[in-house]
């Protein structure tokens, strides 16, 4: 990896904020030209700063209004345990995010869902891959904050 300078995070704090911007608009924020900006841009995205762009969109609007977070505890530690549950997270879009965590649990995943007849059917599903033993679930009732924006 590239050693970030100060240019170099202003790019990364704008883009956090506008990933749509123009080269020309981005160039005009951070005090450069077009091509010495998208030169930048590109060497940021190369070495692995900038992973995508992405539109931030409402959960709620979808009708997504359940969101939990949920705690995994496994009954053995075997890594081939760990590998199957992995990929079935993988291939539940409910799960957001998923975290192998120190603790008196194993994994803790961010879950979003219609409603709780929905949550109730996807906790099966969890509940039926082999190894897990229990999981907890917390439901969100008030989001205070949710940021995709990292302290550049």
């Amino acid at each position: 990896m590239i050693a970030l300078d100060e240019t170099d995070r202003n790019i990364l704090r704008q883009l956090q904020q506008e990933g749509r911007a123009s080269v020309a608009s981005l160039a005009d924020r951070i005090g450069l030209s077009e091509a010495p900006a998208w030169r930048r841009v590109r060497k940021l995205e190369e070495e692995g700063y900038i992973l995508g762009y992405h539109a931030s969109v409402s959960r709620r609007a979808l009708g997504l209004d359940v969101h939990a977070i949920v705690s995994v505890r496994f009954s053995s530690h075997d890594l081939s345990v760990a590998d199957r549950f992995a990929e079935a997270i993988q291939a539940m879009p409910e799960v957001m995010s998923c975290h192998n965590v120190t603790g008196d649990v194993d994994y803790i995943l961010d879950v979003v869902t219609q409603d709780l007849a929905t949550y109730e059917r996807f906790s099966l599903k969890l509940r039926s891959i082999p190894g897990v033993t229990s999981m907890q679930t917390h439901l969100s009732l008030r989001e205070i904050k949710s940021s995709h924006i990292l302290p550049v």
